[in-house]
């Protein structure tokens, strides 16, 4: 029987309230969610092939410092978007697929409706970034990718300025079509997190925000330079959306595929404890730092660390 992410569900998700969980689907405009739990031999299938996509198949590692496959990607959607509408669904990347089940509220459900994973992964974040980046004139984003998060952000906050940065040259053209149909607000930048080299971030000071969704996953170990350019520069706030191999816990069984998966593709690892030491140190803050029991088949791409650098 079908079940609907609503917006009780959001707001469970999330934390936020229902009334900003009924704003948000209404910003958003997405169809009705609809989703079924997995029959108990479809989850034993599910759970035999992801055990054999950890154990078996060659997986593409992040780490390395070689924009190339974003270029591709990014390249193909920036001639898809070339003279048409800006729209969520137009910007939305490839590598979403629909007949596959997600993570939702420590199970696995299967969608039934096209581009599930997608439209609730658009309103978890209009919610995260209400509650963390509303009231802010300039964000920042690295690792912008197709910009559809600073779409969402134009609409959240109307008088801001958002700059976008990516190390993909074809994320710069997306933004210079965005900010040709939509506003003069949004402006972007080539930037390699894993050396923090290319634009030099003078703007960002206390009265900015940071933001990466799914962008520090791509560091590995890599983080430091990156850390390092943040600290150096004191944004007012940092807010990251990302799968945080801390936050698992292995003693749960979708965890631990998870958790294993995370190691063999090589994601984003240790950047949270480092987070957590400047804490400890007095030079960070921790703002928030929590799961939001939502991710693909493979692992939770939404958990959420919101800090900031201490002068």
């Amino acid at each position: 029987m079908a079940e609907t992410v609503d917006v009780a569900a959001f707001a469970r998700l999330t934390g936020a309230t229902l009334p900003a969980a009924e704003a948000m689907l209404a910003g958003v405009g997405a169809p009705a969610l609809r989703y079924r739990p997995l029959r108990a031999v479809e989850r034993a299938a599910v759970l035999a092939d992801f055990e054999t996509t950890i154990t078996e198949k060659a997986l593409r590692v992040v780490g390395a410092d070689d924009p190339a496959v974003w270029e591709r990607g990014w390249g193909e959607l920036a001639a898809r978007v070339r003279g048409t509408e800006i729209t969520f669904e137009s910007l939305r990347p490839q590598y979403f697929h629909d007949d596959v089940p997600c993570r939702l509220f420590g199970d696995l459900v299967m969608p039934a409706t096209a581009d599930f994973e997608y439209w609730v992964g658009l309103g978890v974040r209009w919610l995260v970034f209400s509650e963390y980046l509303r009231g802010w004139r300039r964000v920042v984003e690295f690792g912008c990718g197709t910009g559809i998060n600073l779409l969402l952000l134009s609409r959240l906050l109307p008088e801001a300025h958002f700059v976008g940065c990516d190390w993909a040259c074809a994320s710069q053209s997306i933004l210079g079509e965005m900010a040709r149909q939509t506003s003069d607000r949004i402006e972007g930048h080539r930037f390699n997190m894993l050396v923090a080299d290319g634009w030099d971030g003078a703007v960002i000071d206390a009265s900015t925000a940071v933001l990466t969704v799914h962008a520090l996953e791509q560091l590995s170990t890599g983080w430091r330079p990156f850390l390092d350019y943040l600290l150096a520069r004191r944004p007012g706030v940092c807010l990251h959306l990302e799968p945080l191999l801390e936050l698992y816990d292995d003693r749960q069984p979708l965890d631990a595929l998870a958790s294993r998966y995370h190691r063999k593709r090589r994601y984003l690892e240790g950047f949270l404890p480092a987070v957590e030491a400047l804490a400890a140190e007095g030079r960070a803050e921790i703002l928030a730092r929590r799961r939001t029991s939502f991710g693909g088949l493979y692992h939770e791409s939404y958990s959420i660390l919101a800090w900031r650098p201490l002068p």
